[in-house]
């Protein structure tokens, strides 16, 4: 069906098919990441009343997300990932629609995904399809927490989610052994990002704590692993800025701003980002 599907929609797109994919998936990260600071922007204090919903935001952003991935399946060269985020992003919709497609949608947005990194698997080396099992890992883990109400694992849920984030620049660097000079500069950077966000965790303790439940739902994660994220989403996000590697930018962005995937709203972007990493880093 998928195959059918993109042989119909190619054409049409005159060979700018995966130009048309990156820019859903820029527009999805966009839309997440608006969704991250327009909840925050809620729930800080002193907030005046401006007309911002955070439940519109997120609506929003799942819609975008959603239709995003159904691009990239119509888009994308394997049959075997074109299915798996077909069924990512029609589940994601449908979840919108009816109560009843939140479990079917949980289970067929980790079947959907684990697909998609098990393809890239096979051309991704070491380090990078560890990095993609602990995403995968955090994604299963996380929706188990939340919409199938394991509870007792959120908090596993969160430290897995911030370990798969900080391993995102597995899927940045082409080659570990014989880094640059800039290579090494985006590491520094990534460096300080973990030590300004420990040290700011120390000195507020109750701003970080607050900043990181409302934006990324992170519960139970010692200081030290959310420091260890912001230093991983930082030197990737760096890393893609630098080399012009914009579908890259897009996709740590989706993981990130997403923050622990134990809500379906979470889930998606962050299923997507999966997708989007694991691609750049197997297209290398």
């Amino acid at each position: 069906m998928t195959a059918a599907l993109q042989q119909r929609v190619r054409p049409l797109l005159h060979g700018g098919s995966h130009s048309a994919a990156d820019l859903a998936v820029g527009a999805a990260a966009v839309a997440v990441a608006a969704r991250y600071f327009a909840v925050l922007f809620v729930n800080a204090p002193g907030y005046g009343g401006v007309p911002i919903s955070p439940g519109l935001a997120t609506g929003v952003s799942t819609v975008v997300v959603a239709a995003a991935a159904i691009a990239v399946a119509v888009t994308d060269a394997d049959p075997h990932t074109g299915i798996g985020l077909l069924f990512t992003g029609v589940f994601g919709l449908l979840s919108l629609l009816s109560s009843a497609a939140v479990l079917p949608a949980a289970a067929a947005i980790v079947l959907g995904t684990a697909t998609v990194a098990a393809v890239a698997g096979r051309r991704l080396d070491l380090t990078s399809t560890a990095a993609a099992a602990l995403l995968v890992a955090a994604l299963s883990i996380g929706l188990a927490s939340g919409v199938g109400g394991w509870t007792g694992l959120r908090s596993v849920a969160s430290t897995v989610a911030l370990l798969g984030i900080a391993s995102t620049p597995a899927f940045a660097a082409t080659n570990w052994p014989s880094l640059s000079a800039a290579d090494w500069g985006t590491v520094i950077g990534g460096l300080a990002a973990f030590a300004v966000v420990l040290s700011v965790g120390r000195a507020v303790p109750f701003v970080t704590g607050a900043v990181t439940l409302t934006g990324t739902g992170v519960v139970g994660t010692s200081l030290p692993v959310i420091a260890l994220a912001a230093a991983g989403a930082v030197t990737t996000a760096s890393a893609a800025s630098r080399t012009r590697r914009w579908p890259l930018l897009a996709g740590v962005a989706l993981v990130a701003f997403a923050g622990v995937p134990a809500s379906l709203p979470r889930a998606l972007p962050f299923a997507l980002g999966i997708a989007v990493l694991t691609a750049q880093e197997g297209a290398q």
